[in-house]
């Protein structure tokens, strides 16, 4: 006859089943690309691109070798992930709209210099207006031309670095609209 597994026994093996049931789920929702591969060997994380660097990690120390992934938003996520969510043409026209879009919502100085201002010009605040209304005009040319469900999706996933969920469709409908016509 058997012995009977003891009360801390019976937890461990209940807590070693749960985290498997766990990992099990992460890695189907990452294969379905419901949740980012933030793991170390992962496709997602060997498709990055790292690039490695020297700074310096806290002030007038050595400059040390560090490494930096470059991906820096969602549209980087789906365009390097194992399944290629986006088309290299989907990809640039999101990243094209993300640059309008941080363009547009970034204003210009709010302070105003004591130095006098000489020569010609009227100084980098003005510019930055300038630039800025070119962009909002941008996205009204881009807003013209989609629904507003692609809007939304578009502004949320390429603007604002929301993850597209269930909205991957409408995003690649709205960014092949935006290829083709802005």
């Amino acid at each position: 006859m058997l012995p009977s597994p003891s009360v801390t026994e019976r937890a461990r093996v209940a807590a070693l089943l749960r985290a498997d049931r766990r990992a099990r789920l992460l890695a189907r929702d990452i294969a379905a690309g419901l949740k980012p591969d933030m793991g170390a060997t992962g496709p997602a994380a060997t498709a990055r691109v790292v690039e490695t660097t020297r700074m310096e990690l806290a002030p007038h120390t050595r400059p040390r070798p560090v490494r930096r992934v470059l991906d820096t938003c969602v549209l980087d996520r789906l365009f390097h992930r194992a399944n290629a969510a986006l088309t290299p043409e989907q990809h640039a026209v999101g990243l094209r709209f993300r640059a309008t879009w941080r363009r547009a919502v970034r204003a210009g100085r709010l302070v105003q210099c004591y130095t006098p201002h000489t020569g010609a010009g009227g100084g980098a605040s003005l510019e930055d207006a300038e630039a800025s209304m070119q962009a909002r005009r941008r996205l009204d040319r881009a807003h013209a031309l989609l629904t507003p469900a692609r809007w939304q999706v578009v502004c949320a996933v390429c603007g604002m670095d929301e993850q597209p969920g269930t909205r991957l469709r409408t995003l690649h409908r709205a960014l092949d609209v935006l290829h083709d016509q802005w």
